[in-house]
């Protein structure tokens, strides 16, 4: 997956929030506005917003005390990618992901955690937990997800 690199041209928003369980609610309705800005129907925004919920709720529960969560949404025609950043005191190998982690990549087309030791002195991991999801509405693709090339059964 593409890192969420924002540019000036991007319709993009950045969210920084207290790395606190009491914070989700405003994570989850940043997501969903940000979903229906894609055209996403109801059940993708739901997706969004519990997408949103479970990789927060990820890194809350591993933070380290008194940091931000920074959450970023870059919008495209169709398409949503949204990265979750914040300061955890471990690394978490992907056996350890367990069933939220089961959630969001169900949720979602791609998701993906980087974690790299803080260089900000302070120890721990800044850990980031990327995910992409496009819209179907209005696809007009086949059964096998390519292109419909447009003709019926004959």
């Amino acid at each position: 997956m593409v890192a969420v690199a924002l540019q000036d041209t991007d319709a993009a928003v950045e969210l920084r929030v207290r790395s606190d369980p009491g914070q989700l609610g405003v994570i989850r309705a940043v997501a969903a506005t940000m979903a229906a800005q894609c055209d996403f129907d109801l059940d993708e925004i739901a997706d969004i917003r519990l997408a949103a919920d479970e990789a927060a709720s990820f890194l809350i529960v591993r933070a380290q005390p008194n940091v931000q969560l920074i959450c970023k949404f870059l919008v495209q025609p169709g398409r949503l990618e949204m990265s979750i950043s914040s300061a955890i005191n471990e690394t978490v190998p992907p056996s350890q992901r367990g069933f939220g982690w089961h959630v969001l990549t169900t949720l979602t087309d791609s998701a993906d955690l980087h974690q790299a030791p803080s260089s900000d002195g302070v120890g721990g991991y800044l850990s980031t937990i990327e995910f992409s999801k496009r819209s179907i509405v209005g696809a007009d693709l086949s059964m096998d997800g390519e292109p419909s090339t447009g003709g019926g059964p004959a």
